[in-house]
């Protein structure tokens, strides 16, 4: 596996390729400016096994989504801060991994080895108040393959519903509110929905309908 890095900071470069050979994960880390190059390179070498690891602020809204369109065979990791909102976009857009920059050491290895594999790699994400104050820690590496082909097909309506709450950050209470159900049966069905798509929590859940790309019901509050 040929690593190809897409970044602007010559240290965390240098860093990664320490990362890649001690780990025992990549045959070779290369460089290139653009994901137009990665592209390039891809079609002139399609036998080669590479793997793509690109920075979010060097890959303007819509091109990973344009890469992986036009190189599907190569799997693309972002990397980015501690925001889930960007991890969300990067991986609907397509993108096979997310890496927090400032944790790369830790989560990188994990993140190969599941591309590698074929799965989709998530990091534990820490969700911030509007003022940057850490609100909860939320979320673990995910395993290979976690994404169930099926996973659309195995919710039912209410749960179609519930799901496209949670996407909008809507909390237990609020959607039992809305729906006119119980905080319980809430749950029961937030613990379904999890069942199905093979994830084991919010952020996950929300990962996993963009990636499936499941469309958003509209909820319209139930009145007496």
């Amino acid at each position: 596996m040929r690593l190809i890095l897409i970044d602007h900071e010559a240290a965390f470069v240098t860093r990664v390729r320490q990362l890649v050979r001690r780990a025992g994960l990549g045959d070779a880390v290369d460089e290139v400016a653009e994901l137009a190059d990665l592209a390039r390179l891809a079609e002139r070498y399609p036998q080669e096994p590479l793997v793509g690891m690109v920075s979010t602020t060097m890959a303007v809204r819509g091109a990973i989504k344009e890469f992986v369109q036009r190189c599907p065979s190569v799997p693309l990791i972002a990397v980015g801060g501690n925001d889930p909102d960007r991890m969300r976009a990067a991986l609907g857009e397509g993108a096979r991994a997310y890496v927090r920059r400032g944790d790369v050491g830790e989560e990188l290895p994990s993140a190969l080895e599941v591309v590698r594999d074929g799965g989709v790699f998530v990091p534990p994400v820490v969700a911030m108040r509007p003022g940057g104050e850490p609100l909860m820690t939320v979320a673990g590496p995910v395993p290979a393959g976690f994404f169930r082909e099926d996973a659309g097909k195995q919710l039912t309506p209410r749960q179609r519903e519930i799901l496209s709450m949670i996407r909008n950050g809507r909390n237990n209470q609020e959607i039992a509110d809305t729906l006119d159900l119980t905080v319980g049966t809430v749950k029961i069905h937030i613990t379904a929905i999890f069942k199905a798509l093979g994830v084991r929590n919010r952020t996950q859940a929300m990962v996993a309908a963009d990636w499936l790309d499941l469309p958003v019901v509209q909820v319209a509050a139930t009145t007496a």
